[in-house]
């Protein structure tokens, strides 16, 4: 049953002029567009000195489930704490974030430059070592952040319910606005959030074509998350996280 005190009638109120206040944010309007920026940000985040680089198998470009009875399947699954492969990871992250034969995005982007950047928090992959990477689509490799498993930092910035036990995988969606010419945060935000959701759908998609479990994972504390990939939580943001179970 719903709070109907004057505390509710309170905060019902706050919540819907926060949704009109950023909806305005990011709504263009005749005579009234924002300036571009004159620089914008790389396209691509590069880590000079990682802790290890993996370079992961070479996806597979041909071949694989049907799209149309992909789409039909039943998506999510329960992850039963498996032992994720690496040929799976590989593939499942060329699918988000990777490059198409015509040199574009594999996952649909707002704007000409994706504002993503992915990251992986490894809990149970072949060969490779637990901690937290970051993946490089140009080389499709991962670049190893920090030594330490990330399963407890995980667990503990999580609102939902989800076993992170039984995780094999975590693959952290962040976005950079500032890759855009729009000089006005919010607009660029919206692309960051539009780019976000196209490769969220390609994960969860790869995932089911390869039986694997995923999890959209929407509710998590923020600073938390950033603490844990190494962001200022200034200039990048997470926006979702993927479970991969097996």
């Amino acid at each position: 049953m719903l709070d109907s005190g004057p505390g509710a009638a309170v905060t019902r109120s706050k919540s819907r002029t926060n949704g009109a206040e950023i909806h305005e944010q990011m709504s263009y309007r005749r005579g009234q567009l924002p300036a571009s920026r004159t620089r914008v940000a790389p396209p691509f985040k590069v880590y000079a000195n990682p802790e290890e680089v993996a370079a992961l198998p070479a996806p597979q470009l041909k071949g694989g489930s049907g799209l149309w009875s992909v789409l039909a399947r039943e998506r999510g699954g329960v992850a039963e704490g498996g032992r994720l492969e690496q040929g799976h990871l590989s593939q499942v992250l060329w699918s988000g974030f990777g490059f198409t034969f015509g040199h574009e995005r594999t996952h649909t982007t707002s704007q000409e430059a994706s504002s993503l950047e992915a990251y992986l928090l490894a809990l149970d992959v072949q060969d490779l070592f637990k901690g937290s990477y970051h993946y490089n689509p140009r080389e499709h490799a991962l670049y190893q952040l920090d030594l330490d498993s990330p399963l407890d930092a995980f667990r503990g910035s999580l609102l939902g319910p989800v076993e992170a036990e039984a995780q094999a995988a975590v693959l952290c969606l962040t976005g950079l606005p500032a890759r855009h010419r729009v000089v006005d945060g919010a607009r660029a935000y919206r692309y960051a959030l539009l780019d976000a959701g196209a490769a969220a759908q390609n994960l969860v998609l790869a995932g089911a074509a390869l039986g694997l479990a995923t999890h959209l994972i929407t509710d998590f504390y923020d600073e938390d998350v950033a603490a844990l990939l190494g962001l200022d939580g200034r200039g990048e943001w997470p926006l979702c996280m993927v479970a991969v179970g097996v």
